[in-house]
């Protein structure tokens, strides 16, 4: 059985995927530092449920501190998606990005670099690209226009990773996530701030008309598109020579959303009209597409569940998390 460290497992895709490991036969050492981002009650929530596996060890840390962790079994594998999440912090905040998000991940390839784990999974994200003529986006597109902090520190991360593949002989994947949705979700995003408004009869604000458009991408997507990853850099096969030292992949949906189309969606669902505010947003590209021929090809990645399933799972699990609460 092998050993799979998984930094930021208390978060919404590190929660799915930590039991995608379990229930896949990988033993799981998860890290998080539970920070107040979003709700605390929500990520301790996910800690409870991961830690009903017995092949599940937590550790309530800093990933800047993973040196400090003593555990008990040599790690195999680190996917790191531990991260400084969202876009819209304000200025003074920024520092949050740096060390998370950088200082964070250099923490994690230093540890690698040290306890001789070659083999690292790590997000990256389709902020990345910025605002692109080119759609839909492609990992061989040039990633040099970022519009926020946020899309510079994921840019940075793939920087690192480059650097340490070469300099250090460590094999590292990432993952472009794009807007990623479902159960246990995260409080912050458009999807759930819609529903939770429409459910509390307060008032959303709806930025450009609702004509930007999102690749909206259900998280049982994006954990086995990552668990694709994992095997590969296990087994070390694919149809070419490649090497598996630095690799980029979006994983989307291939199938965009308006956000006029998600606000009516949900009130189909949730049976209740939405109060809208119209308002405007400039720090945000229009539209995010994913290419994923790349990820179709070395991973068999093809994304399953459409947007109105997903989203009618998101609403169920909505409904059913607020009654227990």
């Amino acid at each position: 059985m092998k050993n799979i460290l998984v930094t930021g497992c208390a978060g919404f895709i590190g929660f799915h995927l930590s039991q995608l490991l379990l229930k896949s036969g990988y033993k799981v050492y998860g890290v998080d530092n539970l920070n107040d981002y979003y709700s605390t009650k929500l990520k301790s929530s996910r800690i409870q449920i991961l830690e009903k596996d017995s092949k599940f060890i937590f550790y309530q840390n800093d990933i800047r501190d993973i040196q400090k962790i003593a555990f008990n079994e040599r790690i195999d594998c680190v996917i790191n998606l531990a991260a400084q999440a969202g876009v819209r912090l304000p200025r003074e905040n920024f520092n949050k990005y740096l060390a998370s998000n950088v200082d964070g991940f250099l923490s994690i390839l230093d540890f690698c670099v040290d306890n001789n784990i070659d083999k690292v999974l790590y997000a990256s994200s389709s902020s990345v690209y910025g605002e692109t003529n080119s759609i839909p986006f492609s990992e061989n597109e040039p990633i040099n226009s970022p519009k926020s902090i946020y899309a510079s520190s994921k840019i940075f991360n793939e920087n690192l990773a480059s650097v340490y593949s070469s300099e250090f002989n460590i094999n590292l994947i990432g993952f472009r996530f794009f807007t990623v949705y479902g159960p246990w979700g995260r409080p912050d995003m458009a999807y759930f701030k819609f529903a939770d408004s429409i459910l509390k009869n307060e008032p959303i604000y709806l930025n450009n008309q609702g004509q930007m458009s999102r690749d909206m991408t259900h998280v049982s997507d994006i954990v086995r598109g990552i668990l694709s990853g994992l095997e590969i850099i296990f087994l070390q096969k694919s149809d070419e020579s490649d090497s598996y030292q630095n690799l980029i992949f979006n994983l989307g949906n291939d199938s965009p959303v308006q956000t006029l189309y998600l606000l009516e969606t949900l009130e189909s669902i949730l049976g209740k009209k939405a109060k809208i505010i119209h308002a405007k947003t400039s720090n945000e590209v229009l539209s995010t597409h994913a290419d994923l021929t790349k990820a179709f090809q070395y991973l068999a990645y093809k994304p399953k569940v459409s947007f109105d399933e997903g989203l009618k799972d998101f609403a169920s699990w909505l409904l059913h998390y607020r009654d227990k609460t």
